[in-house]
């Protein structure tokens, strides 16, 4: 996750532009209810959801990443693209898994993403970028918008409702049971949008997290639900390792339940270790996302899921994982 304020000319831009995409309508709201539709393909590199953009005419590649508040570049990324880099007017800190780092700013002269053309578009640069692309696309560009992850189809929609107001905005679900879950959603806020999960009866913040790899519930959460490393059944997993320069020790651990939405897991088994974020119990990440067909609403600060089928969570105890 990533602290930045403010919408850039390059961000009302983006908004222009897919305000000229045509509308679909959905199939399950109301008559009047119509979604404006911009398709992003995605190719899975392993557990990442991967875009193809453009910056200045050079094609990139960039993690699709719902838990990162603002578009980020790493600093090698930007001196490949021969970007200039310079200190915000004020400090900005990157914030992720694994530590913190002073980050710079850039502005992309030209920046395409799929049909449109946005000019001027300011992106964070500082620490790594994620395995195989420069960067990351953050929610200062997906959060302008509902966002649709259909990972099983190869593809991120982003949606822009017209005339849906409360409407159920889950037009696929047209045979399958799907779940609704509000979030905190504040229009000026730097910490992505978060809803309540239950994790052996005691509720939990969580995020929708793109970005991670893997699903990792905080140990303070695991604690206050019984559960904690050296107990029963707990055994050592991978280290994970984020954008910074540390590395955060896990455990797979058991537990009774794990409920969001509609959907109740019964013994089932949780990554867990130090999130080391305020306010945030746990990530959903690329694991649940590929999982489920997702849709992410700005507009109504809820999130529409149904499950796809398979393990919900990685719990593989071998491999590294970031």
């Amino acid at each position: 996750m990533h602290g930045f304020a403010g919408a850039s000319r390059g961000q009302r831009a983006v908004t222009a532009a897919l305000l000229l995409m045509g509308c679909a309508a959905a199939g399950r709201a109301a008559a009047t209810c119509e979604l404006g539709r911009f398709d992003l393909p995605v190719t899975m590199q392993g557990r990442w959801a991967m875009v193809t953009a453009g910056i200045n005419g050079h094609a990139v590649r960039l993690l699709a990443d719902s838990g990162t508040f603002f578009s980020t570049l790493s600093a090698a990324g930007a001196a490949e693209l021969r970007l200039s880099v310079g200190a915000p007017r004020t400090p900005i800190f990157s914030h992720s898994l694994g530590g913190n780092a002073l980050a710079s700013v850039t502005t992309v002269r030209t920046f395409t993403l799929g049909a449109a053309t946005l000019p001027n578009v300011e992106f964070i640069v500082g620490g790594r970028g994620p395995p195989g692309a420069v960067g990351v696309l953050g929610d200062n560009v997906l959060g302008l918008f509902d966002t649709e992850y259909d990972l099983a189809s190869g593809v991120i929609r982003l949606m822009r409702p017209r005339g849906c107001g409360d409407s159920d905005l889950a037009y696929w679900a047209t045979a399958q049971p799907h779940s609704v879950l509000d979030l905190d959603w504040g229009a000026q806020s730097v910490a992505p949008p978060r809803g309540t999960a239950y994790v052996n009866g005691h509720s939990i913040r969580v995020v929708f997290d793109s970005g991670a790899s893997v699903s990792l519930l905080a140990l303070r959460a695991a604690e206050r639900a019984g559960v904690r490393p050296g107990g029963a059944g707990v055994v050592a997993a991978a280290a994970m390792v984020g954008g910074g320069s540390g590395r955060i020790e896990t455990w797979i651990a058991p537990f009774d339940s794990f409920r969001i939405g509609d959907e109740e897991i019964l013994h089932t088994h949780l990554r867990i270790g130090d999130l080391g974020l305020i306010d945030t119990d746990m990530l959903l990440g690329a694991d649940f996302f590929r999982s489920h067909h997702i849709y992410l609403s700005a507009s109504q600060h809820r999130a529409y899921f149904t499950y796809n089928g398979g393990p919900v969570f990685n719990l593989a105890t071998d491999p590294a994982v970031k």
